[in-house]
């Protein structure tokens, strides 16, 4: 039975490839070595075993990308080394999982949301989008609700705005609802960072209105049925709670208007017999 008597592979870095490469953080301190860790892993198969001949084969001169949307069951632990561009992440010989590394390129994530992707015709009026187009819709607008907040983080304010007014010029909220779920809080968050509080009370008052009929539609329910649904009911405070928190950002009256709000029912919740966070 062939085996790997290890839980950590390391492969050797070419310095001159890496420099090369175009890949952020090329003109960091390069390690002499790329530490891939198998940690939690009883067997590879045939998947891992060719994404590990692929980077030991590669000398990064080509880039290896995994979808962003793809499971973490299906790259090993490489997401210790991702640096994400856009919709994809990068796999580099960098440990990127440590406090203070850098692990989204926002250059190249600017460039691909704002000239590369194509949209499609999502602004057309009455367009029927499906359940799987919808949630890469939703994809999409996360990525520019973070990318937004991670140009702020920079500095780079313009910009910022820039990539907020083309997400709702090209994925606007009369076709693609705007939710939690589709990145709404960064793009709330992002507004209210840029001074912006008519469009982040615009993006808050949707989100809230949202997860406010969800909760009040959970807590209609009796017996099994609100059993059954009290995970999902705690979700929408949780929703609730970091929207007050941007409120807060916003207008504080609408904070604190927001906040006895979501104490009411969730106190609604407890008098029905709905069990507490802490001790599911």
């Amino acid at each position: 039975m062939h085996f790997i008597p290890t839980d950590t592979v390391y492969v050797t870095i070419d310095k001159a490839a890496v420099k090369r490469s175009g890949m952020m953080m090329a003109s960091d301190s390069i390690p002499d070595r790329m530490v891939i860790s198998l940690a939690g892993k009883s067997a590879l198969g045939k998947g891992d075993l060719m994404m590990l001949e692929m980077i030991s084969q590669c000398n990064w001169t080509r880039p290896i990308y995994v979808a962003l949307t793809v499971g973490e069951e299906n790259y090993m632990n490489l997401g210790d080394n991702f640096i994400q561009e856009g919709l994809a992440n990068r796999i580099s010989p960098f440990t990127t999982n440590k406090p203070g590394a850098k692990n989204f390129d926002t250059e190249k994530t600017y460039r691909n949301v704002m000239t590369r992707y194509r949209y499609g015709g999502l602004e057309q009026k009455g367009l029927y989008i499906d359940e799987t187009v919808m949630r890469m819709c939703y994809t999409h607008r996360r990525l520019m609700g973070q990318l937004a907040l991670q140009l702020i983080a920079e500095h780079q304010d313009a910009k910022a705005l820039h990539v907020l007014q083309k997400a709702e010029r090209v994925l606007p909220i009369y076709n693609i609802p705007m939710t939690y779920m589709s990145g709404g809080a960064d793009i709330a968050r992002a507004y209210a960072f840029l001074g912006q509080k008519a469009k982040a009370t615009e993006v808050l008052n949707a989100l809230w209105t949202n997860s406010r009929q969800y909760a009040q539609w959970y807590l209609s329910l009796w017996g099994g049925r609100f059993t059954e649904s009290m995970n999902d009911c705690l979700t929408q405070f949780y929703v609730m709670h970091q929207l007050c928190g941007i409120a807060q950002m916003v207008d504080k009256k609408m904070g604190d208007r927001m906040t006895k709000e979501v104490e009411i029912l969730y106190k609604q919740y407890l008098d029905k017999g709905g069990i507490p966070p802490e001790r599911k």
